[in-house]
């Protein structure tokens, strides 16, 4: 099976339900770079987040054709906020798991509590 990182691109939920969750297991957070003169971070930009942060994730359940790739997202601070390395999270996705809509972090590390977890999960 193919590791190849998968490029996820952040957006806000804006009334949509998740079709995909995931989920993954924390390897990385890390504040995103501002670019040169921090003009990445101008809320002038379309693609620009508030306190953008990058996190690195290694998927352990889902769908079987992501289960065991890495992805890659940028997403806000403040749901970057909820997440630690080295612990779980759900990350919902739309649009043929090219958008991430929201993420949670999971309440244990219980390999059966986070199967049941994710499948009662919904996007909040």
């Amino acid at each position: 099976m193919s590791n190849q990182t998968l490029e996820i691109k952040w957006e806000w939920p804006a009334g949509r339900q998740i079709e995909t969750k995931l989920l993954a297991d924390i390897k990385k957070i890390s504040k995103a770079s501002k670019g040169l003169f921090g003009i990445g971070a101008s809320p002038s930009m379309a693609n620009a987040l508030p306190d953008a942060t990058d996190v690195v994730a290694s998927v352990v359940s889902g769908p079987e054709n992501l289960v065991g790739k890495d992805l890659s997202m940028r997403i806000p601070g403040v749901e970057a906020d909820k997440l630690k390395v080295g612990e779980h999270a759900a990350i919902g996705l739309v649009e043929n798991n090219t958008i991430g809509i929201c993420v949670s972090a999971a309440p244990t590390a219980d390999t059966h509590a986070l199967k049941d977890w994710l499948n009662r999960w919904n996007c909040e």
